[in-house]
């Protein structure tokens, strides 16, 4: 479903493209959406990612994550 979001639908010229996805797999970026979504747009030379949290514990541990993974994919990271 991801691939056929990203690829097949004719999204024209995009200033952003925002894709929200569910947190964090407990083993940092082993989560399929994540590196199917990073797969998919490489193609398309991102600028970066947008992190965005809340200030629960939880999802601060959510965020410290998906740091690290985007760290080893490569994606800058623009700011959360």
């Amino acid at each position: 479903m991801i691939r056929q979001f990203l690829t097949d639908v004719c999204w024209g010229d995009l200033d952003y493209l925002l894709v929200d996805t569910p947190p964090g797999s407990p083993v940092p970026g082993t989560s399929d959406e994540h590196i199917s979504v990073v797969e998919y747009l490489k193609s398309f030379s991102p600028d970066g990612a947008v992190l965005v949290t809340t200030p629960q514990a939880v999802a601060l541990a959510d965020v410290r994550k998906e740091l690290s993974f985007c760290r080893k994919v490569d994606l800058p990271v623009l700011g959360v």
